[in-house]
């Protein structure tokens, strides 16, 4: 088990990138009709957001949020953000190519892309004096269900639909730079979360674990038998069976307790898609059941 904990991404820290920032304009003093759209940062945010005006009004829009009733609604990020929002139900979007460049405080060891679209990832991390110290590609291409020569030919084949893609070796070096290439020839690159942090591997992942997702979606039938579908975003689920050292389980517990209320990555396989999910822990459970070896079970609720 490996648990990525995210580095807010900011208006300050993101130092280069090709992503329009939006289609709507900045908030400005005066009055906004119900309905009208704008981008602003409140004090306090790390990036741009879009609001909504819900009535007629000329209030500021942070202070329209808090307002009783509200006189405005905060939509989400603007889309050059959309991948640093902590939700994964809502995309950045750049015809042919997302390419940004991260300038943190402190180095990263980690990156991981959730909600990927496109033929390849490219990550160039450069040192102070700009030295390029990493450089790793990999392909979107997925060939998991390819089990033959029937499959290969008339099998769907979804050669862009990797979810999750991993760079967990990114060696440190102070005053770094983080180079981001999503590249879709002749398409949309797309990313959903980009989460930029500090890897920790904390157990052993058995099998025995399960995954799954909770769909939201509402299905509703009348009274004459007609069904009515409303897709909604859905969350992925896990519970996984670990096993960890029990000379550490204190140390584990206090890791697990300092996560409560953060969504971070957690990871099972790197190997394995299925397993690695951003969002919360609902539950965890220790049984020493060893001098030296002892299980845990780990409940995990992914974001939308």
């Amino acid at each position: 088990m490996i648990i990525v904990k995210p580095d807010i991404v900011s208006t300050t820290t993101l130092t280069a990138s090709n992503v329009g920032i939006g289609e709507y304009s900045d908030w400005a003093a005066g009055s906004y009709g119900a309905g009208n759209r704008v981008r602003y940062q409140p004090a306090g945010e790390p990036f741009v957001l879009v609001y909504e005006s819900l009535v007629t009004t000329t209030d500021r829009p942070d202070d329209g949020v808090a307002a009783n009733p509200p006189t405005w609604a905060r939509v989400g990020a603007v889309n050059r953000f959309k991948m640093f929002d902590s939700t994964t139900s809502s995309q950045t979007e750049s015809a042919g190519v997302i390419d940004l460049t991260v300038t943190p405080t402190a180095p990263y060891d980690a990156l991981v892309l959730l909600g990927v679209e496109g033929s390849s990832v490219q990550l160039i991390v450069r040192d102070g004096g700009g030295v390029v110290r990493y450089d790793e590609t990999r392909s979107l291409a997925d060939y998991s269900n390819v089990t033959g020569f029937y499959s290969y030919f008339f099998g769907e084949l979804p050669l862009d639909a990797q979810a999750a893609v991993t760079f967990l070796d990114i060696p440190n070096y102070t005053s770094a730079t983080y180079r981001l290439i999503i590249l879709k020839a002749g398409g949309t690159a797309k990313c959903a979360e980009a989460v930029f942090g500090r890897a920790s591997e904390l157990a052993v992942t058995n099998f025995g674990s399960s995954v799954g997702i909770k769909d939201y979606s509402v299905k509703r039938v009348d009274d004459f038998g007609n069904v009515q579908i409303i897709e909604r975003p859905f969350s992925k689920r896990a519970n996984f069976d670990l096993k960890i050292e029990t000379n550490e389980v204190g140390v584990f517990n206090r890791f697990m307790a300092s996560l409560r209320a953060t969504p971070v990555v957690y990871i099972g396989d790197e190997g394995r898609e299925e397993t690695i999910i951003f969002g919360y822990y609902r539950d965890f459970n220790v049984v020493l059941s060893g001098p030296s070896i002892s299980t845990c079970s780990l409940e995990i609720e992914g974001l939308t």
